[in-house]
């Protein structure tokens, strides 16, 4: 079991990820042993990994003999191409020579984790959406990928899913509730977000906080719409007085736990600020 996010032993098997183990990175498996009757000096069992090829990946198991319930290591190697997940095995041979059993089926595969979010061109300026009919900021998407290398990841999608209340309106042009899905994009390539909304009033005071998180599809193993690991974020749009009646907006988006529909993710990384927008 690989976990999300993946762990090198003890994942739990109630996230329902397919098994596989990212490349480079190794994976603890507990073989059990049980002797039909008392074995014979020298007996042992020899461990390997099967399947191995250019289309189903590789991986190697350490140590590759034992004689009795062990925890072995399993390193991932090659990634596994689209359409060949589940095949690599852990073979085991009594004294090298009689197979004795097969493991399920796993794949070598990297998921994409912590999102993280920065102002879009470096600053609060070049970031800027300020129009006489929409207010908002860009952002510079960035995630990581579990096997620690980013080109790993080009056999995944990655798509977000936003939810929000309804808007206070005014100040904010009314706007119904409910969720939203981007489409999948790829996960080996960064993004960014465009965060705006209509042009608020001139106050009342109020603020509209969305919800985010992304969810992923691996094409080596299988897995789908499983959410991408601290991942969560808010967008709140806030309308405030600035003083002497002088209105004003401005976005903020930040790292958090959320929940949107069926999916919760805890939090990314971000702590982005829109410049001040005066109102109307």
């Amino acid at each position: 079991m690989r976990g999300n996010p993946y762990v090198p032993k003890n994942a739990p098997a109630s996230d329902g990820m397919p098994d596989s183990v990212p490349p480079g990175k190794t994976y603890e498996v507990e073989v059990t042993v049980t002797w039909s009757q008392a074995s014979c000096p020298g007996q042992y069992i020899e461990l390997s990994i099967i399947n191995g090829s250019a289309d189903n990946g590789t991986a190697t198991v350490a140590p590759t003999q034992i004689t009795a319930t062990s925890k072995v290591t399993v390193t991932g190697g090659d990634q596994t191409k689209p359409g060949n997940g589940g095949n690599l095995k852990i073979q085991a041979k009594l004294d090298g020579a009689t197979v004795k059993v097969e493991s399920a089926g796993f794949t070598v595969c990297a998921h994409p984790l912590d999102w993280s979010d920065t102002l879009a061109g470096g600053s609060a300026a070049a970031a800027d959406i300020d129009d006489p009919r929409i207010v908002g900021v860009v952002v510079q998407d960035g995630w990581d990928s579990d096997s620690g290398t980013f080109g790993d990841l080009s056999e995944t999608e990655i798509s977000e899913v936003v939810d929000g209340g309804p808007s206070i309106s005014p100040p904010f042009p009314a706007m119904r509730g409910g969720g939203s899905n981007s489409t999948y994009l790829t996960g080996g390539g960064l993004t960014q977000d465009t965060h705006t909304i209509g042009r608020p009033a001139a106050g009342p005071g109020a603020s509209h906080q969305f919800r985010q998180l992304s969810i992923f599809k691996c094409h080596r193993c299988g897995a789908v719409d499983k959410v991408q690991p601290n991942s969560g974020l808010t967008i709140t749009h806030y309308v405030f007085d600035a003083g002497g009646g002088h209105w004003k907006h401005h976005v903020k988006k930040v790292g958090a736990k959320v929940t949107v529909g069926a999916y919760t993710s805890e939090a990314g990384t971000a702590n982005v600020t829109s410049l001040d927008h005066d109102l109307p």
